[in-house]
């Protein structure tokens, strides 16, 4: 049952807002928050924000008022609308326009540019502070680079206090990365009129202490799509709407998983302004919990390589916010919870691994601007220790209470932090200095990446990405000779220590550097527990990128690497163009196409991102496209469907139900920015009989289809891949791991261009396929692994010999590996409609390694249950082929070493019979 509204007459509310000086109070008694009695408010625009609050405990003191200025525009005269007001969602365009019209009334305010989104949008960044601050923000920055690097102060802690003390520190905000996410562009617009404008004694207090920086929408792409979906269903408000099916150009949700591999855009342009400005601390607003959850404190394990420093710091900022937050009245306001804080990918770990402090809030958006009722959850409800005073059960939620909470949490927390900027300062360069120190303290002394690598192009890619992360690389300029760490034998006993020789041109990666503990958390190996109390990670448990692209990168502990001879790399990593990057030949492409459902777009997005990178050409089409096609094999040769994340078979058939009116998704006057990627009236159909039907055609006159996790299991399941099934599993567990692979067919061309038996593969869940000569399965096929002998004469390992007559000799039982299919006999082949002909019998490209060699990187429990099975499939239908992964081989641009795999299918689709070329 929904609380009852405790709301007073609007005239009181108003009343109550111009007089009141009412603010949280200290235990000393000074009041903390007091608006100055001097300043008149908005009155019209206090009214609304009164009136589209719906309840008054989903207000505070900091936001139920709106104060007046006659030269700053508020969002209401700019825009036609209040921050939050219900039923109205802006533009880019309109947020931008807004914050440019407050740069240009007031002298607190300046707008940046920081860079472009894949489709060519804007992305702003929005400085407010004191009008001196402001005017001296390029020697602010010269001191915060000082700090950011104490290298070049010589890490003298006296010279630091001193530039500590002339200092004034940034904290970064950014909203929206999540297009469905909608509230955070309209608070921040409000935020920054109120940083400029109010003159509350804490207010001024932060604009004189704090320079705070705001990026209001960072997936500018998906917000104006979204926005888009949103007016469609304020036109059909009794229609169901599509999903948001494309935000950014390639990934939707997955977009806040790039800040390690660093392939949008957006994370980079978010890290170079991070990074630029020399920022403390970057506070990221997502909305998809009630009602504030500062998830950073989180339930742990925390990322092995963050300063622990850091740890503290999350500690005060997050449980200073409840405890104001608690103070307003406001429910449902807490921290810890169980998020891990494991994974660097999210885009406000950018700060924790450049030696800021990271931050994220979640609050109750209703993706779009509806006031609606919302039943939670019993887990989003209940009382626990950290959530003493929780949401309530039902609710009438507006985008304005969204609102309201994401500002008194961002002005509390501005508060606390102006109020103790300088610690957070001298922790700043203390967290730098200990990364300069990391050999002497923590360790390793350096990584070196050898020049004679194999791989020089994934190499390269590699190298690449630690310069977005701002990681200084230096090139060895004579042979260098180093002790690598003592090892153990199978019985424990410890090896001699040996000794590696790398060539001149060996890339370095000193740990003696500000931004060592982004390289360290890359490059080297994580373990995540199977006994941790955490049991349930939040996204991946490894990255190790070294192993990912198949490159050689070698942890240094040997302290003696950094007076080597060598020199810093001061140009750009050159990345060879096209498939040379992945060090593949050039070769003339097949005619490619790439097929998506309309259920998702998101993972098959990374493959898509992949192949525009390697410069690889292809057609973009869905599955309704090709339950229309009946010929597909007259217009390509090469059919990539990737994963669309845990979607059944049956779904990926029938699509959407049908009830109802078309749920579009095209371009049109109300909807301009929506159906440029692809489109269609109506997402609901799938691909239909008629489309597996087709599918099968493709592959059947010779075609070739690319499948992987979710969409391999689509295809073993419409029969496209005879003599192919899952493994089935009990207890095993793997949540984003890296695992240890086998070729098993170095001949096959897809194997091309390997040098090594063994290949790292991400695996997001542990599946794996079995493989037989029977389209039903080698179940109930003896072996000599399942053969137990029956009760008789001699010992275990003996022949009976029964009495009277001499003994004959069985049949020898296959030794059958769990990646092989097992062999028929005669008997088995005689008569047997369904035994597969030799010539279509599916062929094993990879496997994974035996249990106690599978787990490289991450989690991985009951691994014995997918140990030697198959990895990778080449199945045979007709003329074609269907090459199926159990992982996902483009994944988030961190697999560069598995692109090969699915690049040389491509290019070898009609010679994959034979083998590969030497």
């Amino acid at each position: 049952m929904a609380m009852p509204a405790r709301r007073l007459p609007l005239i009181a509310l108003l009343a109550l807002a111009s007089c009141s000086v009412f603010a949280a109070t200290d235990p000393n008694g000074s009041i903390t928050y007091a608006r100055d009695p001097a300043q008149p408010i908005d009155q019209a625009y206090t009214a609304q924000i009164l009136k589209d609050t719906t309840d008054a405990q989903f207000n505070s003191p900091l936001t139920d008022y709106l104060p007046a200025s006659a030269t700053v525009p508020t969002p209401l005269k700019v825009l036609g609308h209040i921050a939050g007001a219900p039923d109205y969602l802006p533009y880019s365009t309109d947020v931008y326009r807004y914050f440019r019209a407050l740069a240009a009334a007031s002298p607190r305010v300046k707008v940046f540019t920081i860079g472009e989104s894949e489709e060519g949008r804007p992305m702003i960044a929005v400085a407010v502070a004191d009008e001196n601050l402001l005017a001296e923000l390029d020697a602010n920055n010269a001191r915060l680079a000082k700090l950011a690097d104490p290298r070049t102060i010589a890490m003298d802690d006296a010279t630091a206090d001193a530039l500590i003390a002339q200092s004034t520190p940034v904290y970064y905000i950014t909203g929206t990365i999540h297009s469905t996410e909608t509230g955070s562009p309209t608070a921040l617009m409000e935020l920054a009129y109120r940083l400029a404008v109010d003159d509350a004694p804490y207010i001024q207090h932060i604009r004189s202490h704090v320079i705070t920086l705001i990026t209001p929408i960072v997936e500018v792409d998906g917000r104006d799509r979204q926005v888009d979906r949103y007016n469609w269903h304020r036109a059909h408000p009794d229609q169901n709407y599509p999903r948001l099916l494309y935000w950014g150009h390639y990934v939707a949700h997955d977009n806040n998983r790039d800040a390690m591999a660093m392939t949008l855009n957006l994370t980079r342009n978010v890290a170079d302004t991070f990074v630029g400005w020399h920022a403390q601390v970057l506070h990221d607003l997502h909305e998809s919990v009630p009602f504030l959850y500062d998830n950073t404190v989180g339930d742990g394990p925390y990322n092995a390589w963050i300063d622990p420093i850091l740890t503290g710091e999350w500690q005060q900022l997050g449980w200073d916010n409840v405890q104001q937050m608690t103070k307003f009245g406001m429910p449902g306001v807490f921290t810890h919870g169980d998020f891990d804080t494991w994974s660097p990918g999210y885009l406000m770990f950018i700060a924790a691994m450049h030696n800021g402090i990271s931050r994220l809030y979640e609050t109750f958006g209703n993706d779009g601007a509806d006031t609606v009722k919302r039943i939670l959850e019993p887990e989003e409800y209940q009382r626990t220790w950290y959530k003493p005073n929780p949401p309530l059960p039902v609710v009438t939620w507006s985008q304005r209470n969204n609102n309201n909470y994401q500002q008194t949490g961002l002005l509390t927390a501005l508060k606390y932090f102006s109020d103790n900027g300088q610690l957070f300062l001298k922790n700043y360069y203390l967290k730098s200095k200990r990364s300069i120190e990391k050999p002497q303290n923590a360790g390793p002394a350096a990584y070196v990446f050898p020049a004679d690598d194999a791989r020089p192009g994934s190499q390269a890619q590699l190298l690449r990405i630690l310069q977005r992360q701002h990681v200084e690389l230096s090139r060895s300029t004579a042979a260098i000779k180093i002790t690598l760490p003592a090892t153990r034998d199978e019985d424990g006993k410890e090896k001699k220590a040996d000794t590696r020789r790398f060539p001149a041109g060996s890339i370095v990666v000193r740990m003696d550097q500000p931004y060592s503990r982004i390289a360290d958390t890359l490059l080297d190996r994580q373990y995540w527990s199977p006994k941790d109390p955490q049991q349930h990670p939040y996204d991946d448990t490894a990255w190790s990128m070294g192993d990912l692209f198949d490159v050689e990168v070698v942890r240094v502990t040997d302290n003696a690497i950094l007076k080597a001879p060598m020199r810093k790399l001061d140009a750009v990593v050159d990345v060879p163009a096209g498939l040379a990057a992945i060090d593949l030949p050039n070769a003339k492409l097949p005619r490619i196409a790439v097929m998506h459902t309309w259920l998702s777009t998101q993972t098959e997005g990374w493959w898509r991102m992949a192949l525009d990178r390697l410069q690889v050409k292809y057609d973009y089409i869905s599955t309704q496209d090709v339950a229309k096609l009946g010929d597909l094999r007259a217009k390509y040769d090469v059919i990539l469907f990737g994963p669309i994340g845990g979607t059944g078979s049956r779904r990926i058939i029938d699509g959407l139900p049908m009830w109802g009116e078309p749920m579009p998704w095209k371009t049109t006057e109300l909807t301009p920015n929506i159906g440029r990627i692809d489109s269609t009236d109506d997402i609901r159909p799938g691909l239909g009989e008629s489309g597996v039907v087709n599918l099968k055609r493709f592959v059947h006159e010779g075609g070739l289809l690319i499948t992987a996790e979710d969409s391999a299991r689509f295809a073993i399941d419409v029969g496209l891949a005879p003599g192919v099934s899952i493994t089935p599993t009990d207890k095993l567990k793997v949540v984003g791991s890296v695992l240890q692979a086998q070729f098993v067919d170095r001949k096959s061309p897809i194997a091309a261009s390997y040098t090594r038996d063994d290949l790292a593969m991400y695996s997001a869940e542990g599946q794996s396929f079995k493989v037989s000569n029977l389209i039903t399965g080698d179940r109930g096929l003896p072996t000599a692994k399942d053969f137990q002998r029956a009760t008789g004469r001699g010992g275990p390992h003996d022949t009976d010999t029964p009495e009277g007559r001499a003994a004959v000799e069985p049949e020898t039982l296959p030794d059958v590996k769990p990646w092989q299919a097992t062999p028929l006999n005669a008997e088995q082949l005689r008569n047997n409609p369904w035994v597969i002909p030799t010539d279509q019998r599916p062929k094993v490209i990879l496997r994974f390694a035996a249990a106690d060699k599978l787990l490289i990187a991450g989690l991985l429990d009951h691994g014995s249950e997918m140990a030697e099975r198959a990895a990778v499939v080449d199945a045979r239908y007709g003329k074609g082929h269907v090459l199926l992964f159990a992982s996902n081989p483009m994944w988030r641009g961190e697999t560069i070493g598995s692109y090969p795999l699915v690049l040389n299918a491509i290019v070898h689709f009609d010679k994959l019979d034979g083998p590969a070329k030497p």
